[in-house]
């Protein structure tokens, strides 16, 4: 027993010399401050000057006048009772009865020495305000237990201060808590005892700067002294405590940078894309005054293709960089504005300018895009007269063919030779062509302004007519340079219309001289029997607007030609003068002839005025020289033709003592029959010619102009009719053949059913137009409505979307706003759902299908709006985004006013809270409550402290004492969690990371805030003069606009 006692006294003595080595290490800590040092506790204390210089340090009070250089017992006595008076005293006010006199000092009683530092040790280092042991005890084990199990992964459990740290494992888990830099205990093994406190000692000291008040020896061979381990714990507390208000500070000042580098990053990104979109309106404005100066058709196809391009693509694109400019600077300045701050841009970027120069962009755009229509109307115009030219000019050619063939056939009879070859007029037969004289007139090939395009395959599917053969030989072969259309090269006869084709050809009708063109005579009249069955042609199986006549011309070819020949041969079979009655008939056919000369030389200066006219339209020369030749040589040719009927008129008169005139009824047979040939020639004519038709009225008036004709045709039928009875009272009397007439009955009936076809033909075409020009009117009415209901739309959701969500600013401490922004948030969600998105998709479907048909068409104009579709798209697509930056903008306030805590923090909060709810009634006192601040690491002082528990304590119902609830202590965790954005609270955070200065060095800034955000800071504050310190409050006012 005497052993056992002997054994206890002697754990007894090594824990108390444990206890005496931390606290003189504890004492130390704060002497060195002042240059003291305690080397012996139990002695050094005797005089009272360090004990009271100590208490003096961590009450940061002054004790009054004590003897400095005390000899007598009574001098030190008297500087003793000074610190003792102040440490009794407050722990009475806590409730210990436990005094201390100078005597215990005195006496070097190491016991009481130790009690009466362990009491300043609980007072200002584990507790500093709490009334009670236990309850600091509590809340320092409880914070050392979380966060040793939080450095330990849970592995390590802390329940008490002595045999748990025994092993070092759980110092260096509590140092991995906080700084996973410098321990792993992942490295370390429990056994090596020693090795691991001396570890976590060391590091500690050299580190983390806290003093080694522990021997890794005593802590081993003995069981731990609690309050040393306490001792040593709290100074951990103290530094991390310290660090976590830095650490929230800092990320308290780094979100306000991080803010302000965003928005200092959009107000330059909007400068940027203001000036980049200022000059590109610029450039294109500058582009848009500039003249194309087009000199083809090639270069016009071009700029035209490029500028709508440029209106699909280019434009659209700006437009929307233009849209969200305006986005921007919106966002700019709402988020600018809850922190009574404005956004004011240079001028030459502001929004006033931006859409100053947009106006000005679209005026010049609209001057350059009506200079392209001008210039495009000029190209046709010029095409136009070149073709009218061309058909003028070739129908002369084949008028002169023919004549010239005629007078030298007529002549060679007149004068009895032989016409050609072997055979004379006398032995040709009736329908040999051999005889007929081609008149070598070489004439220049002049290019056309259009090559014949290729048929196209009809909607049916049957395939298409092809062209005529070009004859291998004869006036229009190659080889005799006689010019006609069909002598244009295969490559240009194969060419596609182009894009500028279709613009300039729409609505035209186009005649194509295909009896020409595969060799038929000019003057040769189709047969009834060979008339086709049907001329409607496939408005599907024709480019949009464009009509064409060949066909009809084309199909009557054989007949034609069949015709022809069987004039020329009877014309041969009666070319010898053998009696009065054929001098008279060939000479009153001269008579006709002539006229029909004088009438076809009126009609030379038509010639001059087209080329007048192409002159005007801005003819390129190389063209200008091809058709003044062609219309010389057709003057040439006149001179020459009537040379030729001088002398065959000269040869007839002499002919004419020996001849009678013809019957009276033959020469009104053939004036009648040649007034309606002219006029059936004169109306296929009218009637196969070029016309341009751009709108309804146009086709309106070409085909009322058609429906009256048919009382002309109605009338010259009956006159032909009339001639046939007067031809069937000529066969009565006797008269079987007519010398005066170039024309049969037959042929003449066979005309006038030629003339019917075509103007039937034209009048079904011209129907074909006006239904397709009135469908194509109502596509655009149809598309400005669908534009237009798009628009309306547009402007009922943005008002919706101002309705759900107007300007707001959320404020932390306002409850009401952040219900209202929560509101806000469903309505948005609404907003920008998928269904809603499909919505806005579907409101565009009407007016993309009509543009598409518009498109395709080759309809660009549309007189009843200035919409696009890729306008209209823009601005549905605005709403998304508009929503989009509402949604962010609204989530970011509530963000900043709302707490936004890990489930672990919740349930950390809660556990400490239920831990230190020793009543157990969901509530805590004053002294509970700041146990719990400091288990979950707070540091208050005594002030902030009673502050907090004033704001958030409330009567308890059965007693009526204050206390904080779950609920209220619930709000105050939060708010410590909520970033406040107001100037006050940023200057709190700056003066924590400055430790209480007004000024705050870079050091200090870049240990609590990432490297980039300080460099940022840094060049946004002043930096005080002769000082290598920073002042933050101007930076502050500035941030909230004060």
């Amino acid at each position: 027993m005497s052993q056992g006692l002997d054994s206890a006294l002697a754990q007894d003595e090594k824990r108390q010399q444990m206890q005496l080595k931390s606290f003189t290490a504890w004492v130390n800590l704060h002497l060195g401050k002042t240059g003291l040092e305690v080397k012996d506790l139990t002695k050094d204390f005797g005089d009272g000057i360090k004990l009271l210089r100590l208490v003096e340090i961590i009450s940061e009070e002054d004790l009054g006048k004590y003897n400095k250089k005390p000899v007598i017992k009574f001098q030190k006595v008297e500087n003793l009772n000074i610190p003792l008076k102040y440490i009794n005293s407050f722990l009475k006010d806590i409730g210990i009865l436990n005094s201390y006199s100078a005597e215990n000092i005195l006496e070097e009683n190491a016991t009481l020495i130790c009690g009466m530092i362990w009491s300043l040790i609980l007072r200002y280092n584990v507790s500093e305000i709490s009334e009670g042991e236990l309850t600091a005890k509590e809340g320092l084990l409880l914070w050392a237990k979380n966060k040793v199990a939080e450095g330990s992964n849970g592995t390590i459990n802390i329940t008490n201060f002595h045999n748990n740290w025994q092993d070092g494992m759980a110092f260096n888990a509590l140092i991995q808590a906080f700084r996973p830099d410098l321990a792993d205990i992942r490295k370390l093994d429990p056994k090596n005892k020693t090795h691991n406190l001396n570890l976590a000692f060391q590091v500690a000291q050299d580190v983390l700067e806290i003093p080694k008040l522990l021997d890794a020896d005593d802590m081993v061979s003995m069981k731990p002294d609690e309050k040393s381990v306490m001792t040593y714990i709290s100074l951990f507390w103290k530094l991390f405590a310290g660090s976590k208000r830095k650490r929230l500070a800092g990320e308290r000042v780094t979100h306000v940078v991080q803010r302000e580098q965003s928005y200092s990053e959009m107000q330059s990104a909007f400068t940027k894309a203001s000036a980049e979109l200022a000059d590109w309106m610029n450039s294109k404005i500058s582009f848009f005054k500039a003249d194309p100066n087009c000199n083809s058709q090639a270069e016009l196809e071009v700029v035209i293709r490029a500028h709508i391009e440029y209106g699909r693509a280019e434009k659209p694109s700006k437009q929307q960089d233009l849209l969200d400019l305006e986005a921007l600077y919106s966002s700019i300045t709402s988020r600018l504005s809850t922190l009574g701050r404005s956004f004011v841009p240079p001028e030459e970027a502001s929004l006033p300018t931006m859409q100053r120069w947009w106006e000005q962009l679209t005026l010049a755009e609209s001057a350059y895009a009506e200079n392209l229509n001008n210039q495009l109307k000029t190209l046709k115009k010029m095409e136009l007269y070149i073709k009218l030219f061309n058909s003028k000019a070739g129908k002369l050619e084949d008028w002169l063919d023919h004549k010239e063939a005629w007078l030298k056939v007529s002549t060679d009879s007149a004068n009895g030779v032989k016409a050609h070859g072997e055979h004379t007029a006398d032995d040709q037969p009736e329908n040999s062509t051999s005889a007929i004289p081609q008149p070598d007139v070489p004439q220049p090939d002049v290019p056309q302004p259009d090559a014949p395009m290729q048929p196209e395959p009809t909607q049916s599917g049957e395939p298409p007519v092809p062209p005529a053969p070009q004859p291998a030989s004869g006036r229009n072969s190659p080889a005799s340079g006689r010019y006609s259309e069909s002598t244009v090269s295969e490559k240009g006869r194969s060419r596609q219309p182009s894009f500028l084709d279709k613009m300039a050809s729409k609505f035209s009708f186009s005649r194509s001289r295909q009896a020409s063109a595969s060799g038929t005579p000019p003057d040769a009249v189709p047969t009834a029997e060979s008339r086709p069955a049907s001329l409607t042609m496939d408005m599907g199986a024709m480019k949009p607007g464009l009509v064409d006549l060949r066909s009809i011309t084309k199909n009557s070819a054989e007949d034609l030609q069949e015709l022809l020949l069987t004039t020329r041969g009877a014309a041969m079979s009666e070319g010898k003068l053998d009696s009065l009655s054929a001098v008279q008939a060939k000479l009153h056919m001269y008579e006709a002839y002539q006229q029909e000369f004088d009438g076809q030389k009126a009609t030379l200066p038509q010639l001059d005025q087209r080329i007048e006219q192409i002159l005007a339209a801005g003819c390129p020369p190389f063209r200008q020289f091809a058709l003044a030749d062609r219309t010389k040589r057709i003057k040439e040719r006149f001179e020459k033709i009537e040379q030729m009927g001088a002398h065959y008129l000269q040869l007839l008169r002499e002919e004419l003592e020996k001849q009678q005139k013809m019957d009276e009824m033959r020469v009104k047979f053939a004036k009648q029959a040649e007034v309606l040939n002219r006029w059936m020639e004169g109306s296929i004519d009218m009637l196969t010619e070029f016309i341009e038709i751009n709108s309804i009225s146009e086709a309106e008036l070409q085909l009322s102009e058609a429906i009256a004709f048919d009382a002309d045709v109605s009338n010259n039928e009956s006159e032909l009719a009339q001639l046939g009875t007067f031809e069937q009272e000529m066969s009565e009397m006797g008269v079987l053949k007519n010398p005066y007439s170039r024309f049969t009955m037959e042929t003449l009936l066979k005309m006038m059913n030629h003339c019917k076809d075509v103007h039937a033909a034209r009048k079904e075409q011209l129907q074909g137009v006006l239904d397709t020009q009135k469908r194509l009117d109502e596509h655009k009415r149809a598309f400005a409505e669908a534009a237009e209901a798009v628009m309306a739309y547009v402007r009922a959701e943005k008002q919706a979307i101002e309705v759900a969500a107007p300007a707001i600013a959320i404020h932390p401490d306002d409850a009401a706003s952040i219900a209202r922004g929560k509101q806000m948030m469903l309505a948005l969600e609404d907003l920008r759902s998928a269904e809603t998105r499909d919505k806005r998709e579907s409101k565009l479907q009407p007016a993309q299908a009509l543009a598409d048909q518009l498109i395709e068409a080759v309809e660009l104009d549309n007189p009843y709006t200035t919409l696009s579709m890729s306008a209209l798209k823009s601005q549905v697509d605005q709403l998304t985004k508009v929503v989009s930056e509402k949604v962010n903008f609204i989530e970011a306030q509530l963000a900043r006013a709302q707490a936004d805590i890990t489930p672990e923090q919740h349930e950390e909060m809660k556990s400490t809270f239920n831990y230190f709810d020793k009543s157990g009634d969901c509530h805590l006192n004053e002294q509970e409550f700041s146990a719990t601040l400091r288990a979950l690491g707070y540091e208050l002082s005594k002030q902030d402290e009673e502050a907090v528990f004033s704001k958030y304590a409330e009567k308890k119902p059965d007693s009526g004492e204050l206390a904080i609830s779950l609920e209220g202590f619930t709000t105050y965790f939060l708010q410590q969690f909520k970033d406040k954005d107001t100037a006050d609270e940023l200057l709190a955070a700056f003066r924590t990371l400055a430790d209480g200065k007004d000024l705050v060095t870079a050091d200090e800034l870049k240990t609590h805030m990432p490297e980039a955000e300080v460099e940022f800071l840094i060049g946004q504050l002043a930096l005080r003069e002769g000082e290598n310190s920073l002042e933050y409050a101007p930076f502050a006012a500035q941030v909230y606009g004060k």
